[in-house]
């Protein structure tokens, strides 16, 4: 009994031990890949007040690298295809599994919404059934800060079929991230004033980002891009106007840990993007298609409710 009292003492102080000095070791010691993956994660999470305590924007900027400052994005030309197919594939690595959609016709994308955004949201294949949609993905953000989790409350701009659903009182000079598509097809993906939306023709699209992939060129040049790892959601477009849905699965140790942004840089780059953007990823990242939700949801309770989707009508 002595000596089993003896080991549990000293158990007792070993787990004190490193508690203690577990957390000063990953954020201050020499492991960078560590360093900047748990930077990254509580930046992201609903405190990221214990990060900028510890560290000035500079020093963080540093541990973290991040995407390159976005060049202007060049429009391409296309000859639009009616080809109806869309093609499923499972993208695979040793620390996640996701899915990737091919929508060969990109005029058949549209925004679908909540019915009444600023009360809540809906699930995205919720959005998806309600507009009739084949296939749908998560898309943009909203505000949530009580943690209640229930998708309402989109910020930035949202448009549907030329006109501003969310933004439309704001001034022509406000500046946003946003990811959407303009008249002939082209996806676009950077900031973007309302004035500038409004001139490029601009039809669908959400507030969000940042850009992944600009003019065929990968935008993060360092790092991982600063969000750490976790389910992320990305949409893309190659240069014959095929559309790419990218949906990596997260936060289940036994089956996909996550993706950083610069794994999803990497793959729409592998897949032939020349313009592609991150969209709002965690536990909103669902990928629908045919009736059924594709992936597995981080969330324990299935599917989380959100605002905005892209549909394919």
């Amino acid at each position: 009994m002595k000596k089993f009292k003896e080991v549990m003492k000293f158990l007792i102080v070993l787990l004190l031990f490193f508690a203690v000095t577990a957390p000063p070791v990953v954020l201050f010691g020499p492991f960078d890949n560590i360093k900047r993956t748990v930077v990254g994660a509580i930046l992201k999470s609903r405190h990221p007040q214990y990060i900028t305590w510890l560290f000035t924007q500079n020093e963080i900027d540093q541990i973290l690298g991040g995407i390159s400052t976005a060049p202007k994005q060049e429009l391409f030309k296309f000859k639009t295809r009616t080809d109806s197919s869309l093609k499923l594939q499972k993208i695979e690595s040793s620390r996640f599994t996701g899915f990737l959609l091919e929508i060969p016709d990109p005029k058949r994308i549209q925004i679908g919404t909540a019915e009444n955004m600023e009360e809540k949201g809906d699930t995205t294949s919720g959005i998806a059934k309600r507009n009739n949609a084949v296939a749908a993905i998560n898309a943009g953000g909203f505000y949530d800060a009580n943690g209640t989790g229930t998708g309402r409350s989109p910020y930035g701009f949202i448009m549907h079929k030329g006109a501003f659903v969310l933004g439309k009182d704001a001034d022509d000079s406000e500046i946003n991230e946003f990811v959407g598509f303009n008249k002939e097809g082209n996806l676009l993906a950077g900031n973007y004033s309302k004035s500038e939306l409004v001139s490029m023709g601009v039809q669908e699209g959400i507030s969000f980002g940042p850009p992944l992939v600009v003019n065929g060129q990968k935008m993060i040049t360092n790092g991982d891009g600063g969000w750490g790892v976790g389910p992320r959601t990305a949409i893309g477009q190659r240069k014959d106007g095929t559309v790419l849905f990218l949906v990596i699965d997260g936060r289940q140790p036994s089956y996909s840990i996550g993706a950083s942004l610069r794994d999803l840089s990497n793959i729409m780059y592998e897949q032939g993007a020349y313009i592609a953007a991150n969209l709002d990823g965690g536990s909103s990242s669902t990928l629908f298609l045919n009736g059924e939700v594709v992936n597995k949801p981080a969330d324990l309770l299935g599917e989380r409710m959100i605002p905005t989707a892209f549909i394919v009508k």
